[in-house]
């Protein structure tokens, strides 16, 4: 990213509330978006930050988004509920939906909660990680469209359906966050905008034929085979076919639905119900230490723990700001300029 230009994440975060805000959202809702996007971006996740911005504006302007949406509860046992988004802006709908599972874990010790018919969420890790922030652990599985292929199969026929774990430890959150997909299809966005060649065996062409040509890739693959497949059909079961808004039926069925449509399932689970909350974390922190000694394979300079490298990269931006390659900038130019908005300001 030799050519990208450095933004603060303040800035970016203005200029993607001000983008989102011209289209109907309330001011707070507009933040909410921003928020998910610019998280994504200072973790080094950037397929799943301001490079979707894009991608949004045309949703809302097919009307797959409704920016004035608001959330509702359909179904609500304490420990259990279901919330239903509207299909109004994902990263809205699941922050209030994390927030709802922390408050009845605390209440009930642990709760599960099902978010449907939302919108694209952005990079799951970031709701984990809060529900972890308030000392709970969590599990988020996503389900949503393509575009993976299902082991042996050369067409999109499964969503690359995540997962994101994370506790509670002394050195703040331990977050697992990953694709059931070999890459995510940010990456390939990613990719598209720096012009990098995709890794071997991760994607396919429209014809189903393998490619590391960006511009050509199409079609995911799942990761580990029919380990990946597996995974993101189950996904799609719990978060998805349990909340009675199945996704990938109707896409690949008779029906052939081609709407933008997603579900979350999350798990809240209060450690101190379970154990005290200090004694769980210093475990959590002795393991980690345990971890990072251990003898290492040639090639490996360090034992990288679940999201410990997104870390360090998001205490770099918030110092540095975040890269946006060249191709992206002119992107946001021309969405600053149709809207009338301030872009924001490149770091010095």
């Amino acid at each position: 990213m030799s050519d990208a230009i450095l933004v603060g994440y303040e800035e970016l975060h203005r200029f993607i509330s001000d983008v989102v805000m011209v289209h109907g959202a309330s001011a707070s809702d507009a933040a909410g978006v921003a928020d998910g996007l610019v998280w994504a971006n200072l973790r080094g996740a950037d397929g799943h930050g301001v490079s979707r911005l894009p991608r949004y504006l045309e949703i809302i302007r097919d009307r797959e988004i409704d920016p004035k949406a608001q959330p509702t509860l359909t179904h609500d046992r304490g420990a259990t509920f279901v919330l239903d988004s509207h299909h109004g802006f994902g990263a809205v709908a699941a922050m209030r939906a994390a927030a709802l599972a922390v408050e009845r874990a605390k209440q009930f010790g642990v709760c599960f909660g099902l978010l449907r018919e939302t919108t694209h969420t952005g990079a799951i890790g970031r709701y984990a990680q809060w529900i972890a922030e308030q000392d709970c652990a969590a599990i988020v599985i996503g389900g949503g469209v393509g575009p993976m292929a299902y082991h042996g199969a050369r067409v999109v026929s499964m969503g690359t359906n995540p997962i994101a774990i994370a506790v509670p430890s002394g050195n703040g959150p331990l977050l697992l966050d990953m694709a059931t997909s070999t890459i995510s299809n940010g990456k390939i966005l990613q990719a598209r905008a720096t012009g990098a060649p995709l890794p071997e065996g991760t994607v396919l062409t429209a014809a189903g034929e393998p490619t590391t040509d960006p511009r050509l890739a199409e079609i995911l693959l799942p990761l580990g085979g029919p380990k990946g497949s597996g995974l993101s059909l189950m996904f799609e079961l719990l978060a998805s076919v349990l909340a009675a808004a199945p996704i990938q039926e109707p896409a690949l069925g008779p029906q052939q639905r081609k709407r933008h449509t997603a579900n979350l399932a999350l798990l809240a689970i209060d450690v101190a119900t379970l154990r005290p909350l200090a004694d769980f974390t210093r475990d959590t922190d002795a393991l980690a230490a345990v971890l990072k000694t251990v003898p290492r394979r040639a090639g490996f300079d360090e034992i990288n723990l679940p999201g410990e490298r997104s870390s360090r990269i998001e205490e770099k931006r918030r110092k540095s700001g975040i890269p946006i390659p060249a191709k992206l900038w002119q992107e946001l130019e021309a969405i600053a300029k149709a809207h009338a908005v301030k872009m924001p300001a490149a770091s010095k």
